[in-house]
């Protein structure tokens, strides 16, 4: 790739609001602001939140991978992808929230799957459906895994497979 290929492939990256590769948990600007907007100074949950055994697990299981963000087919095999996150909680609260990011038009919307209390850490994933929308799934390594699926008006509790 020339390196004009490459600067304009980067500039447009940045003018879209698209994540760099390099930066996991980087976020589209247009969906930043809206979680901004919608749960104030919370951010993105990171490798670094994890607790070192977890943080060696999850890189060991998806290299280059954040845990807070995954994206899936959650509402069907023919629907744009959406974006699951973890967003935590700064300052007092440090409450992790599962959102789900579904694109729309000009903007995204937000539905809130599940919240965890304070000092809970846990990653984001998915399993494929092959005729069924992906399971959302929400696990702390070692302890617990919860799934979510789309039911064509909320997302309710599933028993994930593992």
């Amino acid at each position: 790739m020339s390196l004009a290929t490459l600067v304009l492939a980067l500039a447009f990256s940045a003018s879209q609001g698209v994540p760099l590769r390099n930066e996991p948990c980087a976020l589209p600007a247009a969906l930043r602001e809206a979680l901004q907007s919608r749960f104030g100074s919370s951010r993105v949950l990171t490798a670094a939140d994890l607790y070192e055994d977890e943080r060696a697990l999850f890189r060991a299981d998806h290299p280059g991978a954040c845990p807070g963000v995954r994206a899936g087919k959650f509402f069907g095999a023919k629907e744009r992808p959406a974006l699951a996150v973890i967003v935590m909680g700064v300052g007092p609260r440090k409450d992790l929230r599962l959102i789900v990011a579904r694109p729309a038009m000009a903007n995204w919307i937000l539905l809130e799957v599940d919240e965890l209390r304070e000092g809970s850490t846990a990653v984001v994933g998915t399993e494929s459906g092959r005729t069924t929308p992906d399971t959302l799934t929400l696990s702390a390594y070692e302890a617990w895994k919860r799934g979510y699926r789309w039911n064509g008006r909320a997302f309710e509790t599933t028993q994930p497979r593992g």
